[in-house]
């Protein structure tokens, strides 16, 4: 990427070079190139961009490939994630709606739960109170 960046920038001083309408006695080489870098610098820009960019998307091309390779080795191990045991209580489901909607969609998701076997209960977040039922909600791990 540097050959590349060095040869566009080597290509900009002999194109600048033509278009310059100032003697190349009056200045010195080195005040002529940063002159010529000075008056090309949108096609460095966009060099710069495009380099950036060729780049960028190699890395996030590459981090796909390795993120499937992790998730295929994900799959071969999955059996050791299903031994994995969790312990549900309960789920709230709290809603809030003025045209019951809301109410609709908690319920139907509550019936879901229910049919995994785990206690749910629906509460209309303007009816919960977190300070009076506090003390029933904290228990200690068993």
């Amino acid at each position: 990427m540097l050959t590349f960046f060095v040869v566009i920038t080597l290509w900009i001083s002999r194109v600048s070079a033509s278009d310059t309408k100032v003697s190349q006695n009056a200045h010195s080489p080195s005040e002529s190139y940063l002159q010529s870098i000075w008056h090309n610098r949108l096609y460095l820009y966009s060099a710069a961009a495009l380099v950036f960019g060729v780049w960028f998307s190699l890395k996030v091309a590459l981090k796909k490939k390795k993120f499937s390779k992790d998730s295929e080795a994900g799959k071969s191990n999955e059996g050791s994630d299903r031994d994995t045991v969790f312990h549900v209580s309960g789920v709230k489901i709290f809603y809030g709606s003025q045209t019951g909607t809301a109410k609709g969609f908690a319920e139907e998701l509550s019936e879901e739960v229910k049919m995994l076997g785990i206690p749910a209960e629906v509460i209309d977040i303007k009816d919960y109170d977190p300070d009076d039922q506090l003390a029933d909600e904290v228990s200690s791990p068993v």
